[in-house]
């Protein structure tokens, strides 16, 4: 019997990553992690880097990272890719919220 996984939408449980940034993990199992990351506007995510791939869809909002193409702003429906060893740092001018996913090795 497969086993479907679900999460109640309505009784998100956002946990405190740094001031104006929480995070509610949607699923944590060897070799594979999904988190919605909301940013509030003009925070940031803290500095960070990845021992594995990191993907983020951009679910609503505006998604900023200095690194990537000088700091441009992608809106709702678009996907970055971070390679292994890539260091950077996410933000939003005026909130957003981003669907991340990983190897979680």
């Amino acid at each position: 019997m497969l086993l479907i996984e679900t999460k109640d939408g309505s009784t998100p449980d956002w946990q405190f990553v740094s001031e104006g940034v929480e995070k509610w993990q949607l699923r944590a199992q060897p070799g594979e992690k999904r988190v919605l990351i909301r940013i509030g506007a003009g925070k940031q995510y803290p500095v960070h880097g990845h021992s594995v791939p990191d993907e983020v869809f951009v679910v609503e909002g505006v998604y900023v990272d200095p690194q990537v193409e000088g700091g441009k702003s992608f809106g709702p429906g678009s996907y970055l890719y971070y390679p292994v060893g890539t260091e950077h740092q996410a933000s939003s001018p005026s909130g957003c919220t981003i669907l991340v996913w990983n190897a979680n090795r």
